[in-house]
């Protein structure tokens, strides 16, 4: 009976520290995923579906928020040459009008970016 209590116990205790960790992704993965949404965005700012252009810079400040502290920690230097650009491309969706060329820059300068994530 003792051992089938501290199995409970034990069993309760992973399922606690199990819940409780963080919700961050490998450098490498989040930065795949950023790369991924990238090509998408690129395709919606070529055919000026703001909608859909402001879902991927959704998409892209969450994927960035799961390993955003990793790089910030680790790969300083990396970690502002991927906040310019998405900087830049989150103020510019939220423009009435998308500047095409701005965003293609950026979109650009961030694929560029991320593609030094380690």
């Amino acid at each position: 009976m003792k051992i089938t209590k501290g199995l409970l116990l034990i069993l309760s205790l992973v399922l606690v520290l199990s819940a409780c960790s963080t919700k961050s992704v490998s450098t490498t993965d989040g930065a795949k995923k950023m790369q991924s949404i990238l090509t998408e965005m690129q395709k919606n700012v070529e055919a000026n579906d703001a909608a859909k252009v402001k879902e991927n810079a959704e998409a892209l400040e969450k994927n960035w928020q799961t390993f955003e502290d990793d790089v910030k920690k680790n790969q300083a230097d990396v970690y502002g040459k991927v906040e310019d650009p998405l900087g830049v491309i989150q103020a510019g969706v939220k423009q009435s009008k998308l500047d095409q060329a701005i965003l293609k820059e950026q979109i650009n300068k961030l694929n560029e970016a991320l593609k030094l994530v380690k």
